[in-house]
């Protein structure tokens, strides 16, 4: 009876392991993304956030950052919230209400699903999103992977 119990509690372990593992290799799942001719190479995890918080408003060259979001439902949205942002998704919400009935700012513009943010990214220099890495292609360029 004990070696079945130890057989079940090791098993489940494992499971619980991978699952973990698993769990923690999504948040290479999405890449934070610019237009190719933007002079940005590269930003930090505290650039990324600061920017898709409003508490910077311009790339460390000093130009104006143009954010993109994606659709509230998606699930890189949700991951980039709270795997990037540190913010759930019902979290998330309430800061742009704040931020928005303060005066202190408005959210990122909400351009869709990976395909239209990739294609809106591509439009102009100074344009910031986010993707799912699968969706990753040489129309854009990788500033920022978690």
């Amino acid at each position: 009876m004990f070696n079945r119990k130890l057989k079940i509690s090791s098993i489940l372990l494992m499971l619980f392991t991978l699952m973990l593992a698993q769990a923690q290799a999504s948040l290479a799942d999405v890449v934070v993304i610019t237009n190719k001719a933007s002079n940005v190479g590269s930003l930090t995890a505290s650039q990324v956030k600061a920017l898709f918080l409003q508490k910077a408003k311009s790339f460390p060259s000093g130009a104006v950052a143009v954010l993109g979001d994606q659709s509230k439902n998606s699930a890189a949205r949700n991951e980039f919230g709270s795997k990037v942002l540190g913010k759930s998704p019902k979290k998330l919400k309430r800061y742009w209400s704040k931020r928005v009935f303060s005066g202190k700012g408005i959210p990122p513009k909400v351009v869709g699903n990976d395909d239209a943010m990739k294609a809106w990214v591509a439009e102009t220099p100074n344009n910031l999103g986010y993707i799912s890495a699968a969706a990753l292609d040489d129309s854009v360029k990788v500033v920022f992977k978690p």
